[in-house]
């Protein structure tokens, strides 16, 4: 609606301003000539346009767009990222098929120079303004808090269209235009990155009873703990629920104990912000508790969170975690030897793929992500495969000689990429891939087939089971969700069908 509204505003205002004589008599007034740009007060609004200038206005917002981004507020970074080149092209566009000509009064500064409609100091003040305010909605600001903010940037686009109307460096129809063609770039920007920042009233659930929400972080994960919990706090508190109950993992204990004091406490959704170890070992800890989990993605691989659409964006994952749909998933258990069981919420597997992980280095992933584990791949394709025997749904032993042993959960990694095509999280069953090739470079050939969905390369079996032992001559890594756990001679593998809640889109 805000897009439809300013559109036909900034349309209609040119219209006026250029079709007819309607504003005329008002923009004559620019002809008048205004303050000397060499004495004192002229000085003064000489230095404002240089500090207002668009340059630095979206400099500004290039670094709103990193905050956002490192926030994991995604669509308020795309938002804000795109209203930079926008707010600064559109400007330039409508003044090169405009060509209005500055008025003859016009300061002779460097921010007077060049074609005059709509004013670019107004756009990018204007740009800022939407910004600004949509970040404070965004991250839950206190409503008092944003409508002071509202009133100083208000006041500051006043103070920008005083200064070029006092330097006479526009007419009066380009400082009201440049305001428009702000607000349409704006408001165009926040609808197409899904930015929500009006609210129709508050969320109110369907009963009148107090409900509870227990929020488990891993405080590693998540940069800004005081813009997550006014989010998290802000949510529960639009939708009537009680104030949460925040509950830190520790390193000796990714969210095992802390699950289980939230099970205690019989809460009606746990929130679990952390990587996919963090989202797995609460998962395991909460299964057939009937707790509905909300999963906020703030790892680097997220695996879950894409397999089952939950958004990527931590305002978008909220909404998903309260108003979405409540899905049941299955928990694959694992045993190594004789250690205590194990869980997988995603993907577990032995061998090249653990290596893969362990080789992964860890400050490396924080900067590139998922690129990360693409680059330990390529140095370690070489390594030797290892003899394998397995055995499915308790049925006769095969013997294998694989690099791989893949168990999953789900299908894909990082967005399309099936490395189970059909795995599905709810059908009770575990996939497995055994990858054997032959020689390094059979690996080219087997990753172009999965890319391109093709059908398998004769170095690849799979299968559907519900339970699955892996038993091999020596000890070989394996790995859990991305999680490197040590070596094994044994691993069982079984299904806990359907044994958790997980809301989705």
């Amino acid at each position: 609606m805000a897009v439809v509204v300013t559109a036909i505003a900034f349309a209609l205002w040119t219209w006026l301003t250029l079709g007819t004589t309607t504003f005329a008599t008002i923009d004559a007034f620019s002809q008048r000539p205004g303050i000397d740009p060499f004495g004192a007060r002229g000085q003064i609004l000489a230095a404002i346009a240089i500090v207002t200038t668009p340059t630095v206005v979206y400099t500004v917002l290039a670094g709103v767009t990193l905050w956002a981004a490192r926030r994991r507020l995604h669509n308020l970074a795309w938002a804000v990222g795109m209203s930079i080149p926008l707010g600064w092209g559109g400007a330039q566009l409508t003044k090169l098929l405009v060509r209005r000509p500055r008025p003859d009064t016009a300061a002779p500064l460097i921010t007077a120079e060049g074609w005059a409609y709509p004013s670019s100091h107004l756009v990018a003040a204007t740009v800022l303004a939407v910004m600004i305010i949509a970040a404070m909605v965004v991250t839950r600001r206190r409503r008092s808090t944003v409508v002071a903010a509202g009133v100083g940037l208000v006041a500051l686009w006043w103070v920008v269209f005083a200064d070029r109307w006092w330097l006479r460096a526009h007419w009066f129809s380009d400082l009201i235009a440049g305001g428009f063609l702000g607000g349409l770039v704006g408001s165009l920007c926040l609808a197409f990155a899904g930015v929500h920042v009006i609210r129709f009233g508050p969320r109110q659930h369907r009963d009148d009873r107090p409900r509870n929400a227990a929020v488990i972080v891993n405080p590693t994960k998540v940069p800004d703990m005081v813009v997550f919990r006014r989010q998290v706090e802000g949510e529960c508190a639009e939708r009537g629920w009680e104030p949460p109950m925040w509950l830190e993992t520790e390193a000796d204990d990714p969210g095992a104990r802390v699950a289980r004091v939230a099970r205690k406490r019989k809460v009606d959704l746990v929130l679990v912000a952390g990587g996919d170890g963090t989202v797995r070992t609460v998962c395991a800890a909460l299964a057939e508790s009937g707790i509905p989990i909300g999963i906020l993605p703030v790892g680097t691989g997220n695996l879950l969170a894409r397999n089952l659409g939950v958004p990527l964006d931590l305002a978008d994952a909220l909404d998903v975690a309260f108003d979405g749909d409540a899905q049941p998933v299955d928990i694959v258990q694992l045993r190594a030897d004789d250690s205590d069981p194990d869980f997988s919420m995603v993907m577990a597997g032995m061998g090249l793929d653990a290596k893969i992980m362990s080789e992964t280095n860890a400050d490396l992933k924080r900067v590139v992500g998922p690129a990360a584990y693409v680059m330990a791949a390529l140095t370690t394709l070489n390594s030797p495969p290892f003899r394998a025997r397995v055995t499915l749904d308790g049925g006769a032993t095969i013997q294998r000689t694989p690099a791989v042993a893949l168990i999953a959960n789900v299908g894909n990694v990082q967005g399309q990429i099936a490395l189970a095509p059909d795995a599905l999280p709810d059908d009770g069953l575990v996939d497995v891939m055994l990858a054997s090739p032959e020689r390094v470079g059979d690996w080219g050939a087997i990753a172009t087939r999965v890319l391109t969905r093709a059908a398998d390369h004769p170095g690849v079996e799979r299968a559907q089971v519900r339970k699955l032992v892996i038993e091999t001559e020596e000890p070989v890594g394996f790995q859990i969700d991305g999680d490197t756990i040590g070596e094994c001679t044994r691993l069982d593998v079984s299904v806990l069908p359907r044994a958790i809640l997980v809301m989705v889109p």
